[in-house]
């Protein structure tokens, strides 16, 4: 897996990033996850947390959260499931970045229960 480099509005706005570069197709399940819950969830009508719009989305399989303008408040990634954490740059497929190695399989298997998660 290719570690990342960070681009320099990262590294001078402070935004967390991860040690890997995240793998095109997992941006690509969180791409369609992301249209799925734009057609099926109330709870993001005022703009979709995977990009620059400050909203956020939980339940009890995974967690969204758009890049956070509050300095204060730390924000560590901007998707949780389970152990994997994933962050990017405003908005999803910009410096996209992943906390560890993930298999296709497991990739897969995260992708189908989110999935499930909000239908």
């Amino acid at each position: 897996m290719k570690e990342y480099e960070p681009e320099l509005g990262q590294m001078l706005n402070g935004q967390p990033y991860h040690r890997y570069e995240c793998p095109e197709y997992i941006v690509a399940l969180l791409q369609y996850l992301e249209y799925e819950m734009e057609n099926t969830c109330d709870e993001i009508d005022a703009g979709s947390p995977f990009r620059n719009t400050g909203n956020t989305f939980n339940n009890d399989i995974f967690q969204v959260e758009a890049y956070s303008w509050n300095e204060d408040i730390p924000q560590l990634w901007n998707f949780k499931y389970e152990n994997i954490e994933i962050s990017w740059y405003k908005h999803l497929g910009r410096g996209t970045t992943i906390n560890r190695e993930v298999t296709p399989e497991e990739a897969i298997n995260m992708f189908d229960k989110c999935l499930e998660s909000i239908r």
